[in-house]
């Protein structure tokens, strides 16, 4: 299905493409992380400029779970390329003998990289490093076993009629009734101390209890887990398969119900709040008060 063609779909899509699921408006994950913020700041949203770090994601994520994709969308610089000339050498009129050498074999892998996303050999070490780390771990890898990857889904949020959508990295049958949706995360910290406090400043609670719902609603199987494959982004790489604590998944399901019901009144009155209006009183973090400290006092 091509989603610039058909603007509302709705169910599981197999096959479609980023962009074109990309182009279907409609409230995402992404965009309830902005809107928890503040209305304001979802209205007022602008594209995304990749950093290092989100290409290198992008990297991991399709070696892993797009393997045969790998070959379209990437090509890396071989070791024993010669250093990239800069801006100067470039514009340079004359150039010695290794910096013409250069700019002729920069030329001429540009154009053998034409529509391809270039990728550095160092970053490629750690993305090989990620493959490995993934086939190590074994509930990952019997997870990435069997089932597919990249399944667009579009439903209508009955309480709110808002129009959704989500896109799981990989959806693992368990059997006919029930299965596991896993969600590849490349992160500086894998550690369920340091993904969890990840988890919390992302949002990540909400991506999963808005996935678990639309995949159910439009499949009508049941999600048994949501499981996040914390893959390290440095060297040294380890995989780590992660959990929601079901307090705070509880606490993901609740913000999704609320953000969707502000979502719909925000849409309806065409009123896109920030934070407040007037002076607003700071709020302090309970780690930097010291009117939270137990004072002692002590008697001679």
């Amino acid at each position: 299905m091509n989603a610039r063609a058909e603007t509302r779909p709705i169910g599981l899509v197999k096959g479609m493409s980023f962009e074109d699921y990309h182009a279907v408006e409609a409230f995402s994950a992404t965009g309830m992380r902005l809107l928890a913020r503040s209305p304001w700041h979802f209205k007022n949203r602008i594209p995304v400029v990749p950093t290092r770090p989100m290409l290198n994601g992008s990297l991991a994520h399709c070696a892993i779970l797009e393997p045969d994709a790998m070959a379209q969308r990437y090509i890396v610089v071989p070791d024993d390329a010669p250093k990239r000339p800069t801006e100067a050498q470039w514009a340079a009129k004359k150039s010695n003998e290794s910096s013409m050498a250069a700019k002729e074999w920069w030329t001429a892998f540009g154009e053998e990289a034409a529509g391809k996303v270039i990728v550095r050999a160092e970053d490629y070490a750690v993305t090989r490093a990620q493959l490995a780390a993934v086939a190590a771990d074994p509930e990952i890898a019997g997870y990435l076993a069997s089932g597919y990857s990249e399944a667009s889904v579009f439903w209508i949020d009955e309480a709110t009629g808002v129009y959704c959508k989500a896109r799981p990295d990989w959806v693992h049958e368990i059997d006919e009734r029930r299965v596991v949706l896993m969600d590849l995360k490349s992160t500086q910290d894998e550690s369920p101390e340091g993904f969890g406090r990840t988890t919390a400043r992302m949002g990540y609670h909400r991506q999963a209890a808005h996935y678990t719902a639309g995949f159910e609603k439009v499949t009508g199987l049941k999600v048994e887990r949501f499981v996040f494959a914390a893959v390290s982004s440095a060297l040294p790489v380890l995989a780590v398969p992660l959990l929601l604590p079901e307090d705070f998944a509880e606490q993901g399901r609740d913000e999704v119900r609320e953000l969707l019901a502000l979502y719909a009144r925000c849409q309806k009155s065409g009123v896109w709040p920030s934070y407040g209006t007037g002076c607003l009183e700071m709020a302090i973090p309970a780690y930097a008060n010291r009117s939270n400290e137990v004072e002692v006092a002590y008697v001679d």
